[in-house]
């Protein structure tokens, strides 16, 4: 009962803040403020669908995140344009890929809820899909958390072994 009535709350929200937005368009005294608030009506309806769009992928349990990202990033492009999409693109990758080596990290040191998640989200091949794809990242990460704090502190480095990593995620995959 109560996800009904929060549906219809926010069925009620848009629609008063269109009803608002459009009266703002029918009383404002200039036209460039008539555009403005015309402008918002767009970006507001917009801002919507992409988020019921995302809601109904997440709703019917895609796993695989491309899909979403594929419809979101249609819709930043053709809303904002190029450039946007790979802004996207790159602040996607960046946050995913900080993400996944930090997930990766933890299972590396015995973690068990970093090393359900991989079990839970990740096949052997598709592991090493991202693993690869995100290599560059495991190295910044290894950059910001190790090299650059021990130059600090004057502390010994930690042993970074990619090919160790990979290997025992795959054998706890594997599992």
């Amino acid at each position: 009962m109560q996800k009904v009535n929060d549906f219809w709350l926010l069925v009620g929200l848009s629609i008063a803040i269109i009803a608002i937005l459009i009266l703002g368009v029918y009383t404002s005294p200039t036209y460039a403020q008539k555009i403005q608030l015309f402008n918002s009506i767009i970006y507001f309806l917009a801002v919507l669908f992409i988020a019921s769009v995302t809601l109904v992928v997440l709703w019917h349990g895609f796993k695989e995140f491309g899909i979403m990202l594929a419809i979101i990033l249609a819709m930043i492009i053709s809303l904002l344009g190029v450039k946007a999409g790979l802004v996207a693109v790159l602040m996607t990758y960046i946050v995913w890929g900080f993400a996944f080596t930090i997930e990766l990290l933890l299972a590396h040191n015995g973690v068990k809820s970093a090393i359900n998640w991989f079990k839970k989200h990740y096949s052997i091949k598709a592991f090493e899909i991202e693993y690869k794809i995100f290599y560059p990242m495991m190295l910044i990460m290894y950059l910001l958390l190790e090299i650059i704090p021990s130059y600090i502190y004057k502390e010994p480095l930690l042993d970074f072994n990619p090919k160790a990593l990979y290997k025992a995620m795959q054998n706890e995959l594997r599992k």
